[in-house]
């Protein structure tokens, strides 16, 4: 009974922040060698020209979709990191 109620309380907790900043920095760098990947993927999946053009398109799309969305997650979280740490770090600053 004990192993139920933890489990119940442990899925209800949010995540600690440096988790989501290493998910932030996982879009971020995902999202750079989206490009790369998906024309890869095209060139050799399909049609060459057709496959290339397509994985070009395909991975600009997706490569700045998952940069600006890692870019602002790192940045909300950012903000709570900063907000956690700052009373440990604000008594040594003055």
């Amino acid at each position: 009974m004990f192993f139920i109620v933890l489990v119940i309380g442990l899925a209800g907790m949010a995540p600690p922040a440096h988790a989501n900043v290493f998910h932030a920095l996982g879009n971020i760098i995902g999202g750079v060698l989206q490009l790369p990947i998906q024309i890869l993927t095209g060139t050799f999946g399909g049609p060459p020209v057709i496959g290339t053009i397509g994985g070009a398109l395909s991975g600009t799309v997706q490569g700045i979709g998952m940069v600006l969305g890692g870019t602002m997650e790192l940045a909300g979280d950012g903000f709570e990191l900063a907000k956690t740490a700052a009373p440990y770090v604000l008594p040594f600053l003055f």
